[in-house]
């Protein structure tokens, strides 16, 4: 039962985050204004009860939460599950926990969003959250099928590891921090941006973190050169990530074992960037900006999975 729990979470929170990427794409974050219903009703009101709803984007944001809400339950029960089962590792049992933990405040991020008003800053961090969930689930099951103990970093590959696990994290927040501050199509030309190689850079005021207000965050608010300036650090920041990912796949290919998880990753980044590519070039069509952050997903569970095989005790390949 824990075993079918956990794939059942897994899956569940690939729909959620395909989900509330669509959600963002489609502008449709603020469907409904309140939280956690719509209008003040469980199910969105017509146009007939509220001429002033957009019911497409009412159901997007509310099919986004029902199924959030059955991911959220899903958890707990698992959570449940695991902790009152005794032959069950306490690694397994604290992520569990974890797990739980995040998923709650997941939750609270949620209704942020739309009660901040799509605060960029509230939305990059629900999207990192929801990739964080994913992972976790992910994580579980490869503990739960192979049972093994992981240990402490020693080797340059594990530690190449993590580097990478870092830089695409931070990857995916100024993926996130792209779109909720509507920068994705401040570049639609490459391998410039805006026309320019080195396109000038306003850097204080394309990340203001620390700014919070009540205003309305649909479409952005941020003027052309500090989109220009977003986007433009995003592309820098993915050629240092391609760098690293090149560096850990010739790593791994030194051994056996890790070959066929090396090519998976390094493939899957080659696709990632093209999509990115195509994306901006193509003037950010949906079903390519929506490909883009499922490949942001696959490639951190393609890390995940590197990185739990690469500290596992039972493996004994080393690599040189």
């Amino acid at each position: 039962m824990i075993d079918k729990l956990c794939k059942y979470s897994f899956f569940m929170a690939l729909i959620v985050v395909t989900l509330g990427a669509l959600t963002r794409l489609l502008d449709a974050g603020l469907g409904c204004p309140d939280w956690p219903g719509c209008y003040g009703q469980v199910i969105p009101p017509n146009l007939a009860e509220l001429p002033i709803i957009d019911e497409g984007k009412a159901w997007m944001e509310m099919i986004h939460r029902y199924v959030a809400t059955a991911l959220g339950f899903i958890i707990l029960v698992l959570a449940v599950a695991i902790q009152s089962t005794f032959n069950i590792s306490k690694k397994i049992k604290w992520l569990s926990r974890f797990l739980l933990v995040l998923v709650i405040v997941q939750g609270i991020f949620g209704m942020w969003t739309v009660t901040l008003k799509l605060l960029p800053q509230v939305v990059t961090i629900h999207l990192l959250g929801g990739m964080a969930i994913l992972a976790t689930t992910f994580l579980l099951i490869l503990m739960r099928r192979t049972n093994q103990e992981v240990t402490g970093p020693s080797s340059k590959p594990k530690i190449l590891s993590l580097v990478v696990l870092v830089l695409l994290s931070g990857q995916i927040a100024l993926g996130g921090w792209t779109s909720s501050t509507y920068s994705g199509l401040a570049c639609t030309d490459f391998p410039t941006c805006d026309g320019q190689m080195f396109p000038p850079l306003k850097m204080e005021q394309a990340f203001q973190l620390t700014e919070f207000s009540d205003r309305n965050y649909e479409g952005g608010l941020l003027d052309s050169e500090a989109r220009v300036t977003i986007q433009y650090t995003h592309r820098v920041l993915a050629l240092v990530l391609l760098l690293a990912i090149v560096a850990l796949f010739f790593r791994l290919r030194k051994t056996e074992l890790y070959k066929t998880r090396a090519n998976i990753l390094l493939g899957l980044t080659v696709l990632q960037i093209v999509i990115g590519i195509s994306t901006a070039m193509l003037m950010l069509p949906l079903s390519l900006a929506l490909l883009h952050n499922t490949g942001a997903a696959l490639l951190l569970l393609s890390v995940v999975y590197i990185i739990y095989s690469v500290f596992s005790t039972d493996e004994t390949a080393q690599i040189d």
